[in-house]
């Protein structure tokens, strides 16, 4: 009879929980609850996400996203939507049901319903930690709250489900409970499976927790029994399925083995045991000041939860050091849940890869090189969130442990009223947490705007007697391309904002890229768009099209290359908010290399030959380094090209300036292949007199639209410096492969063939007059 009334008081609670869940968020949210169509949970990455889930709801064909990256497209795993979602928008529009206009409002609904869900399954594990109803409902709340999921509102609304983990702990727990039975290891494998089409890294979070307990059932019983078998097994399959889908479904071969960040968005001990918001986090600070965390690392776990593992910790080290505090700290120990302690110690697992252990120990390097998939998910700060959680669920029962021993020997009430203190001081931090992304989201409105035919700039193409189906693809000016990891061009708010409208309302896809681990050959291929004319365009000869190119210009600094492209456009509309102009593909890809040819051949004649083959049309000194005999046999204009497979500092020139007397502007270039291993990197110069360093200039890569194939042209400017006798120029990088450094007088022209006796190897400053079939 007392179980009955245990289950009928666990059910009830667990209703009160959820519904307590449900207006906590309504109190914090209220505003995007009365309009949640109107409020940009996050810009960037939030904005692209909103985009490429509406785009796909409303024009999507299966497994491929064709709203960016024209005309290849890219798989829908990679395009920071929820497939999941995204896909079943899509069957709705096609059943009738227009839900793709209200991509921002579902999102964002969705996202608060997982935070409202999340105290549910945690209500339950703390009953199954043997808690009263009323305290396991409180901290429930807590726990869900304070969650570091909430601050995924501002980009990844894909990584902001709260009630993900522990749900899937909870499912773990149940399997540890009825080993024998298939219903929870189905549950949370189909779980788990349907999660990683919302976004892969659960996938990953939830099955190296369930591992890390079979890893930990092996080191305590050193037996096979069933229960780690069945969940080795039940790990296994939704990777084995993710893994097998994307092999099956995605065709880029070329996307970025080594993506930016694996060492750098991890977590620390500050981002994870000491505040990381306001007022708390400046008030630790100003006492020690260590290491900022980064924020892809914070997964704060609160006060209460820091120095209960602390007095913990110092409790497991008297019990271990002190004979006579052994017996009690076994029991106590002892009397542990079992879930809590294999579950405390597989988080902790995590918790180490969190911090990039072992991977970030010099001794370890090899092992990050060699991490395969695991460098996929760079976000490594994330695998703290399993930690939070658990330690939570931990530190709820070690309180409420305490605070009833204390009742049982007969406290005061004045001696037990620090445990209502302690839950008031954890709700303080959980209503922190909530309100620092509620009121940040406050702020951001207009959302409804994103995709509004009535504020489109395409209504203006009817008055130039234009229509969408007169254009096959938008550019978007700022252009924008980002993904890579290697070449970032980050557009503008406003270039993001009108560009995924005119390609929501139109439905013509954009010729500019904003996903994850995107083709690294793709990306080269539309950032050459923006090269100069004397490089010729691959891209636009494979467009399926000749119709022009519809150009959307955002407000926002322009720069030379693309101010370059609106003059050989037609301008159809200039307002304040934007321009559009029309632009024929013949004329962005028309080159100057005829012309460049005709120059060449009635110039070259005059200009004498210098000894090293060089022809220049100033007597001022130049130097160049076409690295022929260099240890890789690629080469830019020939083979031949310095490789440094190392991460360091590449020396590729240092010796005497090429004109000691001239105090000019000079332009230092290089050319580095995009397609290695790793980042482009950044090239710096120093000027010495003497030993002393009188000028040091740096410069990144990153933002380079010189293209040529695989190629990238790195441009530094500089000015000599007077009486400077040495000139070094290194290059940064990892898996550098580097060609035809050129250092010459921005009044001077370099001619130079590649290859003697060859005329068609001709090139005018390191650029190639003549296409090559050798190249």
């Amino acid at each position: 009879m007392k179980e009955n009334s245990s289950q009928v008081s666990s059910r009830s609670g667990l209703l009160l929980v959820l519904l307590a869940g449900v207006v906590l968020v309504a109190a914090f949210f209220w505003f995007v609850l009365l309009d949640p169509n109107d409020y940009y949970f996050g810009k960037g990455d939030g904005v692209q996400a909103y985009f490429t889930t509406s785009y796909f709801a409303r024009f999507g064909s299966l497994m491929h996203f064709g709203g960016m990256n024209y005309p290849e497209g890219d798989h829908i795993n990679y395009t920071n939507m929820q497939p999941l979602l995204a896909g079943t928008m899509r069957v709705l529009e096609l059943a009738g049901l227009p839900v793709a206009q209200y991509t921002v409002g579902i999102t964002n609904l969705l996202a608060l319903l997982g935070l409202a869900l999340a105290p549910g399954p945690l209500f339950l594990l703390l009953r199954r930690s043997r808690l009263p109803v009323w305290y396991a409902g409180i901290t429930a709340l807590l726990i869900a709250f304070l969650s570091p999921q909430v601050l995924r509102f501002s980009a990844h609304l894909a990584l902001s489900y709260v009630v993900f983990f522990p749900w899937m702990w909870y499912c773990v727990v149940r399997m540890q409970e009825a080993p024998y039975r298939a219903r929870w290891y189905t549950v949370f494998a189909v779980s788990l499976t349907l999660m990683g089409f919302v976004v892969p890294y659960y996938v990953a979070l939830g099955s190296l927790f369930l591992l890390g307990h079979v890893a930990l059932f092996l080191v305590w019983k050193r037996r096979l029994s069933p229960l780690p078998w069945r969940m080795t097994l039940t790990a296994v399959v939704p990777l084995v399925v993710m893994q097998g889908w994307l092999w099956l479904t995605d065709s880029v071969t070329d996307r970025p083995d080594n993506p930016y960040g694996l060492l750098i968005y991890k977590a620390s001990l500050t981002s994870v045991f000491l505040p990381v918001l306001a007022p708390l986090q400046p008030m630790w600070r100003s006492v020690f000041s260590p290491e900022m965390p980064e924020g892809e690392g914070w997964s704060y776990v609160g006060l209460a939860t820091t120095f209960t593992l602390l007095a913990s910790a110092v409790a497991v080290a008297m019990g271990l050091l002190w004979r006579g505090q052994r017996a009690a700290f076994v029991a106590r120990w002892n009397a542990v849940p079992v879930h809590l302690l294999t579950g405390l110690w597989a988080a902790t697992l995590l918790l180490l890869l969190s911090f990039a252990i072992p991977l970030k120990w010099e001794s370890f390097a090899w092992l990050t090189d060699h991490s395969g998939p695991v460098k996929q998910f760079r976000a490594l700060g994330r695998f703290a969130w399993p930690f939070y959680y658990v330690a939570g669920c931990y530190t709820a029962y070690c309180l409420y442990a305490l605070w009833q021993r204390q009742a049982a020997r007969g406290a005061a009430r004045w001696q037990l009223a620090w445990l209502p203190l302690v839950l008031l001081g954890w709700a303080v931090e959980a209503g922190i947490n909530v309100d620092f992304r509620a009121s940040m989201i406050r702020e951001l409105t207009g959302a409804s705007s994103l995709f509004s035919e009535e504020e489109s700039l395409t209504q203006q193409l009817s008055w130039a007697g234009r229509t969408p189906a007169d254009y096959q693809a938008i550019l978007s000016l700022p252009y924008f391309s980002l993904g890579t990891d290697k070449l970032s061009l980050n557009g503008s708010e406003e270039s993001f904002h009108q560009s995924y409208n005119a390609a929501f309302v139109t439905g013509l896809p954009l010729l500019a890229n904003h996903t994850t681990r995107a083709s690294a050959g793709a990306s080269l291929r539309h950032i050459q768009l923006l090269s100069g004319p004397l490089l010729p365009k691959p891209l636009l000869a494979g467009l399926p099209s000749a119709k022009p190119l519809l150009v959307v210009v955002g407000n926002g600094y322009l720069s030379p290359p693309e101010l370059r492209i609106l003059t050989l456009a037609k301008r159809l509309y200039a307002g304040a908010d934007g321009a559009l102009y029309e632009l024929p593909v013949a004329a962005l890809a028309a080159t100057t290399q005829a012309a460049e040819q005709a120059r060449a051949a009635a110039l070259l004649p005059q200009l004498p030959v210098r000894p090293d083959g060089l022809r220049c049309t100033t007597t001022k000194g130049v130097l160049l380094r076409t690295f022929d005999n260099g240890t890789s046999r690629l080469g830019h204009l020939a083979p031949g090209a310095f490789h440094e497979p190392l991460a360091k500092y590449s020396v590729l020139y240092d010796g005497p300036v090429p004109m000691p007397s001239d105090t000019g502007q000079y332009e230092i270039s290089v050319w580095i292949n995009g397609k290695t291993a790793y980042s482009v990197g950044s090239m710096l110069a120093r000027q010495y007199v003497g030993t002393e360093v009188v000028d040091q200039q740096a410069i990144g890569a990153t933002a380079s639209t010189e293209i040529d194939g695989d190629w990238l042209r790195v441009v530094l400017p500089i000015r000599m410096r007077a009486g400077v006798s040495r000139l070094e120029v290194q290059y940064e990088s990892r898996d550098l492969l580097a060609d035809d450094l050129l250092i010459r007088p921005l009044d001077t022209d370099v001619y130079h063939y590649s290859r003697p006796g060859q005329p068609r190897s001709l090139s005018k400053n390191t650029y190639p007059l003549y296409p090559s079939v050798t190249r």
